[in-house]
């Protein structure tokens, strides 16, 4: 008898399947497929906008638990798995909502379709039609297959993503199901794949002419895996050991076709690898079929063949009673929010373990406070010795106050090699090396060391500069008066010693650095303008009373020249003990408050440093952001628990 296959329409026979699927997706095409014409017009009518917004008819035994869903779906979309979710609303629409079951095998699925048509024949009627064209089904083709209830044997080729095969089986419809046929994706844990896979398989749909490819999932309620060598029966009984992501075992069963023993052993439950022999089982429905006196025959055969407890897995769990949730539907929803709950716990875990792991041990602070110590130590004593030496130093002693007659342009040189040769060099570089083990300790708040708040100046080229070689422009009264003349006067500089907390980024640590920058810029030039000053006044005074003293010995004729050079001498004297008592007084001062900024800056940068050791490290706080969302899609979770028990109750 020849198979009649009618052609029906894709947008009749898909509605349910693309209720699932991203509407990025559903308006898809797979290359070499194409739409009848009729489908073409159809999918373009606009619907009215009250079959858009129509209100679903939720039984009101599932409204609670179908709100709580939703709101599940909304506040803890981060954890929970969307698709499952839709999956579940869907089930809840209904009393006797439809129970999906994926059947995983080969990758040329012949195997899989026949343990599915030995899982769906009925054995008391003669092979049916849909049972040949089941098994006559083209094997090139990509897409996994979709088989549903139907009231005449039908195909749909038209979906990019699934072939749908509609059958009058009497499983299917006694019993509301949906088989999905599909190669199986077979990973190790190692690869970050589980048995949740299992429970979303992917519909592969082309995104582009070259070649590459979109997954989109596809839910079920349950799985059965058809295991395929060695590596992949390791794989399964590893994912099978452990009830990970809360998943139960009768959600998801593996089967490897082989002849091994008898498997008569019926009664015992499911194990994680059911071996079963599917040509057994074939011969036994054809021989039942043959004869109905061949009905022992039949029953020692089917149940050798180890697929009774298949046919009872494939089943369990789908009748539909009122007010009475589904218990596959149930198993999804406890299964769904279980992997929520772990995923919080996991994101949790993870928070912890980074706020522990950032906090510094007790033996790394104590390690770098007796560093600290000895850099201090070391510090103190390379200021006093340096200095000491460079204040008895041939250069210092060039600026003594009757050298600065020929000395008082070297001024500022000398006091410039003394602050750079001798003033913490060591000291310096050695706190950027205790600071750089601090750093690597995970001491320093974060943020701290970050490259990217260094400023950098970008020197940008001069658009009005004239090229090489040209001759110079015609000279500007702007040229001619400094741009600065009438300019506000710019702030003074300010003493690292003096910042606060407030005034720096982090914590008030001095730079030995800044602090000799500081001191280059504001204490040497004004020893220079005295020196300068001093050495001036010094020579006015003498020559005005060198002046004063030649004038009165030639305007007066009683006056001696001992008397007039008396007087010379005076001034003299005078304008040369100014110079000498303000200028060691300078001298004096400028040594006192290079010393002492040098024991201030060193005691600064000791007690900072020590309290970022002591202080930092202490652990990165949570985001209550995060914290706020954990606790919703907790909560949310928890209306879901709650509202499925009051259903059972």
């Amino acid at each position: 008898m020849q198979t009649n296959v009618t052609s029906i329409n894709a947008s009749q026979l898909s509605q349910q399947f693309y209720s699932f699927l991203p509407s990025a997706q559903v308006g898809s095409r797979r290359p070499g497929y194409r739409l009848p014409l009729a489908a073409h017009r159809k999918a373009s009518t606009i619907a009215s906008v009250t079959a858009v917004n129509a209100k679903k008819d939720i039984p009101n035994v599932f409204q609670g638990l179908y709100e709580a869903l939703g709101t599940a779906q909304r506040e803890a979309a981060v954890y929970v798995n969307l698709s499952q979710v839709k999956l579940a609303l869907r089930g809840l629409e209904s009393e006797n909502g439809i129970t999906r079951v994926a059947v995983l095998g080969d990758p040329d699925g012949r195997k899989t379709r026949r343990l599915v048509n030995a899982l769906l024949a009925d054995p008391l009627v003669p092979e049916q039609d849909w049972e040949k064209h089941l098994l006559s089904l083209d094997d090139r083709d990509g897409r996994a297959l979709l088989l549903r209830y139907g009231e005449q044997l039908a195909i749909d080729r038209s979906h990019p993503l699934v072939r749908t095969l509609s059958l009058p089986c009497l499983t299917l419809q006694s019993h509301n199901l949906e088989i999905l046929v599909q190669e199986a994706n077979f990973q190790s844990e190692e690869d970050g794949v589980g048995t949740q896979s299992y429970l979303t398989p992917g519909l592969e749909t082309p995104i582009s002419a070259t070649g590459r490819f979109s997954t989109v999932a596809y839910p079920v309620h349950k799985a059965l895996v058809m295991s395929q060598g060695h590596h992949t029966i390791r794989t399964l009984l590893a994912l099978r050991s452990t009830e990970k992501m809360g998943i139960r075992e009768d959600m998801i069963t593996a089967v490897v076709d082989t002849s091994w023993g008898n498997l008569s052993s019926a009664e015992a439950p499911l194990r994680p690898l059911n071996p079963i022999n599917l040509q057994r089982a074939e011969e036994a429905i054809s021989t039942f079929r043959k004869s109905v006196d061949n009905s022992f025959n039949y029953e020692h055969a089917w149940f050798e063949s180890g697929l009774p407890k298949l046919s009872m897995w494939l089943t369990e769990g789908t009748e539909a009673l009122p007010a009475i949730l589904k218990p596959t539907i149930r198993r999804l929803i406890e299964t769904l929010a279980a992997n929520a709950e772990h995923a919080l716990e996991q994101e949790e875990t993870a928070q912890l373990h980074e706020q522990a792991s950032s906090v510094v041990p007790t033996s790394t602070r104590d390690t770098l406070h007796f560093d600290l110590a000895t850099w201090a130590e070391s510090a103190h004593t390379e200021l006093r010795d340096e200095l000491d030496l460079a204040f008895n130093s041939t250069s210092w002693r060039k600026l003594a106050w009757w050298k600065l007659f020929w000395r008082v342009d070297d001024v500022s040189y000398i006091l410039s090699d003394i602050l750079g040769r001798s003033w913490l060099l060591d000291a310096d570089r050695g706190i950027i090396y205790l600071a750089g083990r601090i750093e690597q300790a995970g001491l320093l708040p974060p943020g701290s060391s970050d490259p990217d708040q260094i400023s950098t100046t970008t020197v940008r080229p001069d658009p009005q500069a004239r090229p090489i070689g040209t001759s110079p422009p015609n000279p500007r009264l702007s040229d001619l008066i400094p741009s600065t003349a009438f300019a506000a006067p710019a702030s003074p500089m300010t003493h690292p010693l003096s910042l606060s907390e407030e005034d720096t980024d982090h914590h008030p640590i001095p730079s030995i650095s800044d602090t000799k920058l500081y001191l280059l810029a504001t204490t040497v030039p004004p020893m220079q303008s005295l020196a300068n000053c001093l050495l001036v006044h010094c020579l006015s005074t003498t020559f005005l009373t060198s002046s004063l003293s030649a004038l009165m010995y030639i305007s007066i004729s009683t006056t001696s020249v001992y008397e007039a050079g008396a007087i010379a001498a005076v001034g003299t004297v005078f304008s040369l003990r100014r110079l000498q008592k303000r200028w060691e007084e300078a001298r004096e001062r400028w040594m006192a408050m290079v010393r002492e900024d040098g024991r201030r800056v060193l005691k600064r940068v000791e007690d900072g440093w020590r309290t970022v050791i002591r202080e930092g490290g202490m652990g990165t706080e949570e985001d209550e952001v995060e914290r706020e969302e954990r606790e919703k899609a907790r909560r949310a979770l928890g209306r879901v628990r709650d509202r499925l028990k009051e259903i059972e109750r």
